[in-house]
């Protein structure tokens, strides 16, 4: 049975619906919580619905309900999306972030390098270096949900990566070197045809086999931007120092870096937090 909601809710693109309780519950199963926690959070979210919300303050109200009444790990499948878009606007601490995924896996990186090609030189996000392989990455970030990367992004990214590999083959006709494209939203079916067509590489958030979002759960590399009790100008202070993973924050304030942006007892219940999400998702 449909409830179909009078209320009509404004989506990220602009567009308006009315508001859905299936489509809510689902994107909370979908999220990783209980169909009991997601119930339960659908029937707070009735009580606080106006007219014309939008789809940002909806996961607002979902995002305060689940921190205060249900277990850290349910909070926690939830917010990751909204975290990683916490992390601009810029796309540099994006970029420190899937380095780091890299890493852990492996990889040997660098970020932002300037890169000679044939006919211009370019900023690549990231390079990654794994056994005889070399990977020139593009990080197509987006700070606001709605957005699917459209094949715009991935031309660049090949037409760059062509450049580039041009004049390296050149020098050393050994080289082994692929491009690789990782977004934090969805792509559009255009990009994967073309991406599939060019053998370019391409990470979604989420996608079979596994995506950006399995993918730092099974690192447990968390951005800074889920520990709420932090305010946002500090958020942005520490994105700024490059101290975008919770396992980078809590080794500068293991090693004293911070004392001059938090007091000692802001230090000890963000290290505590810290560690009851590594506890919660081990």
């Amino acid at each position: 049975m449909h409830h179909q909601s009078p209320i009509t809710i404004i989506k990220a693109s602009g567009t308006k619906e009315p508001f859905s309780e299936e489509k809510v519950i689902r994107s909370l199963t979908g999220s990783g919580l209980s169909p009991d926690t997601a119930s339960q959070t659908v029937d707070y979210l009735k009580r606080h619905l106006k007219a014309d919300m939008t789809t940002e303050a909806i996961h607002g109200q979902v995002s305060s309900y689940l921190h205060k009444n249900a277990p850290v790990e349910n909070y926690f499948n939830y917010g990751l999306k909204r975290a990683v878009m916490d992390m601009g606007p810029s796309g540099y601490p994006f970029e420190i972030l899937v380095s780091d995924l890299l890493r852990l896996n492996n990889f040997k990186t660098e970020v932002g390098v300037v890169t000679q090609g044939k006919c211009v030189t370019h900023e690549i996000d990231v390079i990654a270096e794994k056994e005889d392989k070399k990977f020139f990455i593009e990080c197509k970030y987006h700070n606001t949900s709605g957005y699917k990367t459209d094949v715009q992004v991935a031309l660049y990214t090949y037409a760059r990566f062509l450049d580039i590999n041009n004049i390296q083959r050149q020098n050393n006709p050994q080289t082994n070197n692929f491009s690789w494209l990782i977004t934090n939203t969805k792509v559009t079916s255009e990009v994967i045809d073309y991406c599939r067509c060019v053998d370019l590489s391409v990470t979604t958030w989420t996608q079979p086999g596994g995506g950006l979002h399995d993918l730092i759960i099974a690192s447990k590399l968390y951005p800074v931007t889920l520990l709420h009790e932090i305010s946002k100008n500090k958020i942005s202070i520490i994105l700024n120092k490059g101290l975008v993973t919770c396992a980078r924050l809590k080794t500068a304030i293991l090693n004293d870096q911070l004392n001059e942006i938090f007091d000692q007892k802001e230090r000890s219940s963000i290290l505590n937090n810290i560690n009851t999400i590594f506890k919660e998702n081990e």
